[in-house]
């Protein structure tokens, strides 16, 4: 049986991977190696609270957390690349969008990026994405 953790991680990769015209993903957890020169993202999920939303018994829980999408792109070309698949990527994650997958729904609650580094051969920007659901 899955678990509630599994239904959002769920929503939220196959949200990410149905997105169009975007470089390979690295999973967690999955052996990736990037090529130099060649741009990719790579997904994170972050679960931060999980409570009762009522008092009684068997309540109605809720969950909250962030899933991580950074966006690497290749040193040296600018940051257009980065900011377009960053937008993207906002776009899809869209709040206060609800969002579905084999009947499990989460609302986003934001979608934004952050500040854009360089790392190795890439420029990084991460696209944080916060969402909520009640099960």
């Amino acid at each position: 049986m899955a678990s509630v953790y599994d239904d959002i991680r769920k929503v939220l990769e196959t949200t990410l991977a149905g997105i169009t015209d975007v470089p390979e993903i690295a999973w967690e957890n999955v052996t990736y190696t990037p090529t130099t020169g060649t741009s990719y993202l790579k997904a994170r999920f972050a679960p931060t609270r999980r409570e009762p939303s009522v008092r009684g018994l068997n309540p109605q829980m809720y969950y909250q957390g962030i899933f991580v999408v950074d966006v690497y792109c290749p040193e040296g070309t600018g940051p257009s690349v980065a900011d377009d698949l960053a937008n993207t990527i906002i776009d899809t994650f869209d709040a206060p969008n609800d969002l579905t997958v084999d009947g499990t729904s989460l609302t986003i609650q934001y979608a934004e990026r952050e500040l854009g580094t360089q790392e190795g051969a890439f420029y990084r920007i991460p696209v944080v994405i916060s969402w909520y659901i009640y099960n």
